[in-house]
């Protein structure tokens, strides 16, 4: 009778007590809760082959699939609890994830769209930047190194005249070769520097001039074709063309999609940061 009045006994028995009834009550809760439903079909199990498949060059074995399908259940737990705790919530790489997806399904759209021939044509007429061919220059060249060089092109120069081309024992080998066909200004600036590629679009043709000087000594340098700029036929250049009128679709699109987004919420913006707003700056302003 006596153990029947100890306190401990009397604590150790209402902790008991409680425990079962959380218990209980806790399981009729969870009971009563739809539990969370995740699911993956087959369409998911074959783009997780095909992600494979892209990296590795090669299908997953069946234990590399079992592995795939662990790791895609585990990281969809892993993001759902990770929402369910706002862990995204300020996130720099969500958000920007985020609005990445929101401008592929906006490209996706804009990419089934087809521009007539009457859009293309005036697109033709008004870019000249991209259906212009640049102009582009043939030519043969002596080359001698940087140093001594001056005096022997300078005494070459007048010894070959008008030479169709020079004489073997001419200048110092170059590893790039002595004749060049169809050069435009950025081939030749790649080859042998910006000033070289200017210089010689300018020169005379079927005449021997220099010294020019490049990136790796000086040349004398004989034109044989100069190709004025032009433009390329319309049909020749209708894919670029395509794919520029979606460009500046895209563009606007998605200028006019986010000026539409952005009117569903008021835009408190730091006055000293208004100028510096561009295209949404009247949104801004208007708002209470």
């Amino acid at each position: 009778m006596r153990l029947l009045k100890e306190p401990l006994l009397h604590f150790a028995v209402l902790g008991g007590l409680m425990f079962a009834a959380y218990s209980v009550l806790g399981t009729v809760q969870q009971e009563s809760e739809p539990q969370p439903v995740i699911r993956m079909t087959a369409a998911d199990a074959e783009w997780l082959k095909s992600m494979w498949a892209r990296q590795w060059r090669l299908p997953p074995t069946d234990e590399e699939f079992s592995g795939l399908i662990a790791d895609h259940l585990k990281e969809e737990v892993l993001s759902r609890e990770a929402r369910t705790l706002e862990l995204d919530v300020n996130d720099t790489v969500v958000r920007r994830r985020l609005a990445q997806k929101m401008a592929f399904l906006l490209e996706d759209t804009i990419r089934t769209a087809q521009p007539t021939d009457a859009e293309l044509r005036t697109l033709y007429e008004m870019r000249p930047d991209l259906v212009r061919r640049p102009a582009r220059v043939s030519f043969t060249q002596v080359f001698f190194r940087s140093g001594h060089g001056d005096g022997r092109a300078r005494a070459s120069l007048a010894a070959l005249s008008d030479a169709a081309v020079a004489p073997d024992g001419q200048g110092d080998r170059l590893l790039l070769g002595d004749t060049f066909a169809d050069q435009d200004e950025q081939a030749l600036t790649t080859l042998f520097g910006a000033s070289f590629a200017r210089t010689v679009l300018t020169l005379p043709v079927g005449r021997w001039s220099g010294p020019i000087e490049s990136a790796y000594g000086l040349h004398l340098v004989k034109v044989t074709e100069a190709l004025p700029a032009s433009a390329f036929p319309f049909d020749e250049v209708r894919p670029r063309l395509a794919e520029e009128w979606r460009r500046e679709r895209q563009d606007t699109a998605n200028a006019e999609f986010t000026k539409g987004l952005l009117r569903k919420y008021r835009l408190n913006i730091d006055p000293a940061l208004r100028p510096f707003l561009g295209p949404f700056a009247e949104q801004a302003e208007s708002k209470p």
